[in-house]
Parts: structure tokens; C-alpha cells; sequence
């Protein structure tokens, strides 16, 4: 998709003019119908389904998704429209909830004491370069079975014992 067919709107609905602050989720609508984006526009651009949007215009919260997908919807859709997500974030509190942590207060290592997960870690790819060399030498016996391998490419005592 290019540039060009971001900017154009799928359908377009008769644009009135907002008459309110963005202080609700309601007043949404107005904002996007006076831009000229129809509800399949902002859900193409936005990858969320077209009822969530509609939901969320219509202030049907029960049938929106809860915690972070919520968040993510209201500040993608208000930059979207360029107004601040800050006023529907606090009316939406209780469906967004207490959203904690993300990717950097993760770490499996912090739960653990460091002994443990050390040995732990050690053991396992003690265990994964074994099996990978029982696979490749599997894979080369097969290989010279089979006459895939060269016989001159072996090392003669190995070319030896494989008659």
C-alpha cells in the first residue's frame, strides 16, 4: 500500500463540524467524520476491528477489548485524529485497569536465584550440542550409506572402518 492510499478514504460521510473538546469517547466520532474518515478507514489504519471503533464511539464499553489492546486502541486512534489520549485514558480506567510492567521489567533470570539458573542453563546446552552432534553424525553415516558422500571426501581411517 502506498502513501497515497493511506490518505484516501475508503467512504466518506457528511463532515459536521466538532462542536465539543475530545473529553469523551464519544466526541470521537465528530472529530472523524469532520475528517472525512469513515469508521473502515480508521480500522484499516489503526489494524483493530471496525466494531471496536464503533463501540468505542458509541461508548459501548463492554463490548471492548480490556487492558493494554484497549489502551493501544484509544492513543493510536486519538493520534490518529491528532488530539490528546490523555481525558478518554482517565474515563476508560476501568477497562483499561492498572496496566504494569512491558518488555523491560521482564526477565525470567530475576525470579530466580543465580545458582540455579546458571547450572540450569549450563546443563540444558550441554544436552542440545549432543544431540546435535548424534544428528549431524547420523546424517553423515546415512550420507555414505547412500553414496551421497563421496568416499574420497572422508579421512581414510573413517573411509576404513565404514566397509
Amino acid at each position: 500500500m502506498s502513501d497515497v492510499d493511506l490518505l484516501t478514504p475508503l467512504k466518506s460521510e457528511s463532515p459536521p463540524a466538532p462542536t465539543e473538546l475530545i473529553t469523551t469517547a464519544g466526541s470521537l466520532r465528530a472529530l472523524r467524520i469532520a475528517q472525512g474518515l469513515s469508521i473502515d478507514d480508521v480500522a484499516v489504519r489503526l489494524k483493530f476491528a471496525a466494531k471496536h471503533i464503533d463501540a468505542l464511539e458509541s461508548e459501548r464499553f463492554d463490548s471492548l477489548p480490556r487492558g493494554l489492546a484497549l489502551k493501544a486502541l484509544v492513543k493510536n486512534y486519538a493520534r490518529l485524529l491528532g488530539v490528546d489520549s490523555k481525558a478518554i485514558e482517565n474515563v476508560l480506567q476501568p477497562y483499561i485497569g492498572k496496566v504494569t510492567g512491558g518488555i523491560a521489567a521482564h526477565t525470567s533470570t530475576r525470579t530466580l536465584g543465580a545458582h540455579h539458573a546458571q547450572k540450569n542453563h549450563s546443563s540444558h546446552s550441554v544436552l542440545w550440542i549432543v544431540v546435535t552432534l548424534c544428528v549431524v553424525f547420523a546424517a553423515l553415516g546415512i550420507a555414505v550409506w547412500q553414496g551421497i558422500l563421496p568416499a574420497h571426501w572422508l579421512p581414510s581411517w573413517l573411509f576404513g572402518a565404514s566397509k
